[in-house]
Parts: C-alpha cells; structure tokens; sequence
C-alpha cells in the first residue's frame, strides 16, 4: 500500500471520528440572564396531518399546557398558541423559539424562546426568554399517512420553563 494510499485512509478514518462525535451546543440562556421563575408544564402537543412535495408528515400546530408552580402545585399559567404563556395575574408574552436542542424523535427538544411581545404588567412583565428543559413525550409517534389527512393528533408531553429577564 503506497503512502499516499495510507495517508488518505487515515485523514478519512479521522475525519469520519470528528463527525461523529459532533454534538448539538446544549440551550443556554445569552449570559448575563437572571431566573425569575421556574414552572412544571403538562399539557400535549397538537399536530395535523399534512402533505408537501416530500410526503406525509405530522404538521406541528400549537402547545396546549398548564404549568404548575413546583411549592404549591398549582396551576398558574397557560402556555399555547403562537407560543405564549399566560398568567394567572393577566400578563402574557407571545414567543418565538431562537435555539433548539437535540431531537431524539419522541421527547420534543430542549428550546430556547425569546420574547417578541409583552401584554399587561404582572409576573412575566420584565420576561426576556423562556427556557424549556427537562422535555418527556410530546412528539408523535404514528405515522402520518393518506388515511389520516387533516387528522389531529394531541401527544402528552412535560417539561419544566424558566423564566428570565
């Protein structure tokens, strides 16, 4: 085997090892964010069978969740469509998710949300983004197919969000 040959063999051996240890960044907050809260979710998923040029696919709608306070157990906000969360004191953010995490295919991802609008002063009223971690379910695990068009489809999930300003 000539040198030219081994060399080649072992750049590709190395390269294909670095490819596959590359690994998603975790979701962190910018630097310099302060937690200001810390809330349990529990809720589901909501998706629509749909089609597009590639196939059948789950279309993902909304979240549909009440998060709890972890000391008391109670519910005190609601997190749903276009990404908001509603408190139990009239403030509400509507959210856009900037970062994602790794995607296992049955838990949905760690995300990172930053705020894109503020509603009334209250508990989420000086919110600048929401981290969601701790994830479990919420990702379908059916196939979408011609039978199922236009079906929904509500997937249980959990996961707990911190707040931050």
């Amino acid at each position: 085997m000539s040198l030219l040959t081994r060399v080649s063999l072992l750049a590709i051996t190395l390269t294909l090892s670095a490819c596959s240890s590359i690994q998603t960044p975790p979701v962190e907050v910018p630097e310099g964010s302060v937690p200001v809260m810390r809330l349990e979710a529990s809720g589901e998923q909501i998706f629509q069978c749909s089609r597009d040029m590639k196939g059948w696919f789950w279309r993902f709608e909304t979240p549909n969740a009440y998060l709890f306070d972890p000391a008391t157990n109670q519910a005190v906000a609601k997190h749903g469509y276009r990404f908001s969360f509603a408190h139990n004191d009239g403030s509400t953010i509507y959210t856009r998710i900037i970062r994602v995490g790794e995607n296992d295919g049955k838990n949905i991802p760690e995300a990172l949300f930053s705020v894109i609008e503020h509603k009334n002063n209250g508990r989420l009223g000086n919110v600048r983004y929401v981290l969601r971690t701790d994830t479990s379910g919420g990702m379908p695990t059916r196939s979408c197919t011609e039978a199922r068009k236009d079906q929904w489809l509500k997937v249980p999930f959990e996961a707990t969000y911190t707040f931050y300003r």
